[in-house]
């Protein structure tokens, strides 16, 4: 009688579980329908790997790790670049500018020389004349499965987007009408 009850809950649980579908929140089955979500914006090569340092502040996308160096406070925006911030006087601490590094994740200072990644290569930027910040060397393809699976890699926002190239860099999204299939939680 146990084995015949023991078989008997088996089969059950069993076909319990066959209902059961795994859902994945960045993947939701394609429909037809459009709703409003985001779009990438692709770069060619010479546009996504340019650094640029702009003398005025940008708002922040996505706050990241920040790093104190002398006068300067300087913090990741993971995927668009480093937010700068004077503190010659520190109870008047203000952003100054921003230095523009696409596809960015972690940096790292030493000797007025900011460590950090444009994408799949490793940037060294020379920041010792701050205006003039430019690139002092670079590694190409130090971080090989990092090109694709940047932080800018998908919208800044929750929400639907379409999903993007994997032969191409995104630099940044747009709000458009996609269809529903990649979403982001």
């Amino acid at each position: 009688m146990k084995l015949k009850n023991s078989s008997l809950l088996i089969l059950l649980t069993l076909l319990l579980l066959s209902c059961w579908k795994y859902y994945n929140p960045r993947f939701v089955p394609p429909s037809q329908t459009k709703v409003l979500g985001y779009k990438p914006i692709y770069g060619v090569d010479s546009e996504a790997m340019k650094i640029d340092y702009i003398d005025t502040p940008h708002v922040a996308n996505n706050k990241g790790n920040i790093y104190a160096y002398k006068n300067y406070v300087f913090q990741i925006d993971p995927g668009y670049g480093i937010h700068v911030f004077d503190k010659t006087i520190p109870s008047n601490a203000h952003k100054i500018g921003f230095i523009s590094v696409k596809g960015c994740g972690q940096m790292s200072i030493k000797d007025n020389k900011i460590y950090t990644n444009n994408y799949q290569d490793l940037v060294v930027l020379d920041f010792s004349d701050l205006p003039n910040v430019h690139e002092y060397s670079r590694l190409k393809g130090l971080f090989f499965d990092y090109e694709y699976q940047s932080p800018i890699a998908q919208p800044p926002y929750p929400g639907f987007y379409e999903c993007p190239s994997n032969r191409q860099y995104v630099v940044g999204w747009v709000k458009d009408s996609v269809y529903q299939y990649c979403y982001k939680k």
